[in-house]
């Protein structure tokens, strides 16, 4: 018979080598680590922010002061660069001098403007990307912005989905550089810090002198609202879709006014995101909005379907029901969404 000593000694070592094996409890923790670190540490610094498109590449500088989680903000200091496509229509869209050219001029001041830094992940988030995604947290031999500097990846679990990697500033986790892959492993975006500055007296006198600029406000999640409320707002039963990716789950509903009023249902897997809006009130189309459009038919319907770079969009209507999705997710997939939201909508 072991003694206690002994059976305590093999306890420890059989941990231990539990952990050497699958190592994900350790990762996930490493993950929690860094989205405390927004709650936790203060920093201002430089970045810059890369991110491709259809309509193609472009590099900004910015400025970030993140006071806390709830005060992190960012500003477009200038842009580096820009690469756009060439091709016969994108040279066509831009001689024409229409009403898009003039609408990118007019947002073009915006970017200058300060605007709120998202958290990166939620407790909700963590969770879900913990179940569909592999975590691996691996050392990084190289400094960022001259710190010490840790690397965990998140890869999925499923096809077709993006790998992140998370550049985190080994003594208090703050994330230095990010980058995100789509799932063929192309770069989609990225940023690097080149300067920041942990020193709580820098960052209290930086914050100071950008206050008035930025006119601070606490942030006011946009509250869900309930399926009740959902089916009010469209005085009759809301559709839900009855196929999901593996992995995703319905993290919220939301009333959306944009031309009408909308009810908004955000699936995700921790990762990615798909966006279901459904609505009764009639749809203005407007002409020129819908180059590159096509039809084609799911579940007996016809659907329209949009593809600008990664992201997809697809509309249709069921009797006086008018749906759209946004997302990011294989054709192959987000199609079976589709077909099954028909199928609900045609046995009502």
């Amino acid at each position: 018979m072991l003694t206690k000593p002994l059976r305590a000694c093999c306890f420890f070592m059989l941990t231990i080598s539990l952990l050497a094996v699958n190592p994900l409890f350790a990762d996930v923790a490493v993950l929690e680590r860094i989205t405390k670190a927004e709650q936790d540490v203060g920093y201002v610094g430089l970045r810059l922010r890369t991110y491709s498109s259809s309509r193609g590449a472009r590099t900004m500088e910015e400025i970030i002061i993140h006071k806390s989680a709830e005060f992190s903000y960012r500003k477009v200091e200038s842009v580096i660069g820009e690469q756009r496509p060439v091709n016969e229509e994108n040279n066509r869209e831009r001689n024409r001098g229409d009403e898009n050219g003039d609408r990118n001029e007019r947002r073009r001041p915006r970017e200058f403007r300060w605007d709120r830094e998202r958290s990166q992940f939620s407790q909700n988030q963590i969770k879900l990307i913990a179940k569909n995604y592999e975590l691996e947290r691996r050392h990084w031999g190289e400094k960022i912005a001259g710190h010490e500097t840790d690397l965990l990846i998140i890869k999925p679990k499923n096809a077709g989905r993006p790998t992140k990697h998370i550049y985190f500033a080994r003594k208090n986790g703050v994330i230095l550089r990010v980058e995100d892959l789509d799932a063929a492993g192309v770069l989609r975006r990225m940023f690097v810090y080149t300067r920041i500055s942990f020193d709580p007296e820098i960052v209290k006198k930086k914050w100071e002198g950008f206050k008035a600029d930025i006119k601070p406000e606490p942030s006011r999640p946009r509250p869900t609202i309930s399926l009740a409320n959902a089916e009010k707002i469209l005085k009759r039963k809301l559709i839900q879709p009855t196929y999901l990716p593996p992995g995703f789950q319905l993290q919220g509903m939301y009333n959306r006014h944009f031309g009408g009023n909308h009810v908004q249902l955000k699936y995700t897997d921790g990762m990615l995101e798909f966006n279901l809006f459904e609505t009764t009130d009639k749809i203005t189309r407007r002409e020129g909005r819908n180059r590159g459009e096509t039809e084609i038919q799911i579940g007996g319907s016809s659907v329209r379907k949009n593809q600008r770079g990664p992201t997809q969009t697809y509309g249709w209507s069921s009797g006086d029901i008018h749906f759209f999705i946004l997302c990011e997710i294989p054709a192959k997939e987000i199609e079976k969404v589709v077909e099954s939201i028909i199928q609900q909508a045609n046995q009502k």
